[in-house]
């Protein structure tokens, strides 16, 4: 398969940048970090305020939890368009995308129901529990599996991913390493030496 080779040298200005800015790539990959991080941000700040009685970082858990509900509705709008474009046949690749999908439902499901429990603790002036943390563990380990089975579909299939990228140009084995060009005695002096430690 003949992909595009990287071409065009260095980048030197905004503008040259600007021009290389599209907005092909899937917008999937990028949002569900945010869900990943304030989850799992979620979790961490509820264990310690709970742990060390620090209202404050429980509160952070609170607000990390309601910003990966809301962020998760756009997670999985992106997914969903990711699943319809992708070009899977009925295999292996694709019964990994039914259950990275049928899990990313569970998943929310789980989330909105550990966040409202988080809400009507927070209307009654209580603070977090065992049960609670427990609970948002299992939503965590959820979103850890869904996201293990997401990962195989990029990684080991290629999805979204598979001849949408363009090749480095490939440098000859035997050719020296770019030179290193400095104002500095001491970096010349190192490149001299291969690069070697101080």
């Amino acid at each position: 398969m003949s992909r595009p080779t990287e071409h065009g040298g260095t980048i030197g200005n905004l503008g040259q940048a600007l021009s290389l800015f599209k907005m092909g790539a899937p917008m999937h990959p990028i949002f569900v970090h945010f869900t990943i991080a304030l989850t799992s941000s979620s979790l961490i700040f509820d264990a310690l305020g709970f742990f060390f009685n620090t209202p404050s970082l429980t509160a952070a858990g609170g607000w990390t939890l309601v910003g990966s509900a809301l962020m998760t509705l756009v997670t999985l709008s992106t997914g969903l368009t990711s699943s319809t474009r992708a070009p899977i046949e009925e295999g292996e690749a694709r019964s990994f995308l039914r259950a990275h999908m049928a899990l990313g439902l569970i998943f929310y499901g789980l989330l909105m129901a550990v966040t409202l429990w988080r809400l009507s603790l927070w209307q009654e002036g209580a603070g977090v529990t065992w049960l609670y943390l427990a609970a948002l563990g299992i939503v965590s380990f959820v979103m850890t599996v869904q996201g293990y089975l997401g990962g195989e579909l990029v990684y080991r299939y290629g999805v979204e991913v598979e001849g949408a990228h363009r090749e480095l140009p490939e440098r000859d084995a035997k050719s020296a390493p770019p030179s290193v060009t400095s104002s500095s005695p001491r970096a010349a002096s190192l490149a001299e030496k291969g690069g070697g430690a101080a």
